[in-house]
């Protein structure tokens, strides 16, 4: 999750030898994180790129696809904080409680998850973007998976028939409690979100 930028951080300074299209994805983060993916504008973008917005266009070609290649970009760099804090946790429930604060959202403001309601709101059709959504979603519970494969054998959870299902599940969960989060209902924030999550991943694991 991105920092909101103050007044020094309103443009990104273009390098000499950019890869353009990665330069144009963190100056989208900025302005999303700014004016938020539902009213941010090519135009926004390319302020914050120092590009004028035919230059984004000649490289994306449509809104939508900023949105979704951001979205990517965030789950990228999300899913390295993540293997890089996950390892530095040797103890098998302090680590699921740790992916489940990684995934689910900070709050209603929270950036990668506004970005998630707006692609899944008009999702993209091409089988490759496709492909890379379904992988983040995998490695999501699959790292799960692992922190729960790994507390079964050390005798600190106990044995369920399906690590992977039980993984599933749990991801399924932390969806639907996320959404409630950025609609900020009344009383469920991200405190409740992920006093719940861990709740029912440790449901069946109790020993």
């Amino acid at each position: 999750m991105t920092a909101k930028p103050g007044p020094a951080a309103a443009s990104l300074t273009r390098p000499e030898r950019p890869d353009v299209r990665a330069h144009v994805l963190r100056a989208a983060l900025l302005a999303i994180d700014e004016v938020g993916p539902e009213r941010v504008r090519v135009r926004d973008i390319a302020e914050r790129a120092g590009m004028s917005s035919g230059h984004v266009m000649y490289y994306f070609g449509r809104r939508d696809r900023i949105l979704v290649s951001t979205l990517l970009l965030s789950e990228d760099e999300l899913a390295e904080r993540r293997t890089a804090e996950l390892a530095a946790v040797a103890d098998p429930r302090r680590a699921l409680v740790r992916l489940v604060e990684l995934y689910l959202p900070t709050g209603p403001g929270d950036v990668r998850w506004r970005l998630w309601a707006q692609v899944v709101a008009r999702p993209p059709r091409d089988e490759e973007t496709l492909a890379r959504i379904a992988s983040f979603t995998g490695a999501w519970a699959g790292e799960l998976a692992g922190i729960v494969a790994r507390g079964i054998g050390r005798g600190v959870f106990r044995p369920v028939d399906d690590t992977g299902e039980h993984a599933l599940r749990t991801c399924r969960v932390m969806d639907g409690l996320a959404y409630d989060v950025l609609l900020g209902l009344p009383g469920r924030d991200a405190a409740w979100a992920r006093e719940q999550a861990v709740r029912a991943a440790l449901r069946e694991l109790e020993p």
